[in-house]
């Protein structure tokens, strides 16, 4: 007998959908409370022995991070999205042997936001959940494999309140404690990742 529907829908796509509703039962919350939507792009960098050659990978996401006046720390909800492709071999007959790779993930969590003056030193860290893909691709065809875990994140930066709503700064994040298996090689999604930072707040 097959498993219900439910049972074989993957775990991250469960958490992204509660995620999704958090947002939008959340909105007028956000609303009325003070906080920032910031954007982030930058380089992501996961283990060489593993992702090599896709290693070196172009991120970008964001971080929803808000709270009350007197609260001390805001809650924080981020998405980010990174990939990269590169060539693994080149055989006489299969040609080149290419690897795709992507590294997704949502995190909920807190943040710690400073103000003083324009400038906005942050602060937080949270859980992240996961979801790794890798496709390879030859002169015979092509392979795929994907899996999911779950990590912490420490994320920091500054960035400067330029007028009443404008953010422009700079924002560094690390993950460590993941694990997954592709094409039957064990590895880890772990990262440190720079990025230029760009968004807005309120009030």
């Amino acid at each position: 007998m097959s498993r219900p529907a439910i049972l074989r829908t993957r775990p991250l796509r469960i958490v992204t959908f509660l995620l999704l509703a958090f947002l939008a039962f959340g909105a007028p919350t956000v609303a009325r409370a003070e906080g920032n939507f910031n954007f982030v792009y930058g380089q992501r960098s996961l283990d060489q022995d593993f992702w090599d050659p896709t290693d070196d990978q172009t991120v970008l996401g964001g971080t929803l991070e808000f709270g009350g006046k007197d609260w001390p720390v805001h809650i924080a909800v981020g998405y980010y999205k990174s990939d990269d492709d590169g060539t693994l071999n080149s055989f006489p007959i299969l040609g080149s042997v290419d690897l795709d790779a992507e590294v997704s993930e949502w995190s909920l969590g807190v943040h710690k936001v400073w103000k003083a003056g324009i400038v906005r030193p942050y602060v937080g860290g949270g859980i992240s959940f996961v979801s790794t893909d890798a496709d390879v691709t030859s002169n015979l065809g092509s392979l795929s494999d994907d899996d999911d875990t779950t990590g912490v994140y420490v994320q920091g930066g500054v960035f400067w309140r330029l007028g009443e709503w404008f953010n422009l700064g700079f924002d560094a994040r690390l993950l460590e404690g993941t694990g997954v298996t592709l094409f039957d090689m064990d590895g880890d999604a772990d990262y440190w990742q720079v990025g230029a930072l760009v968004g807005f707040g309120w009030p």
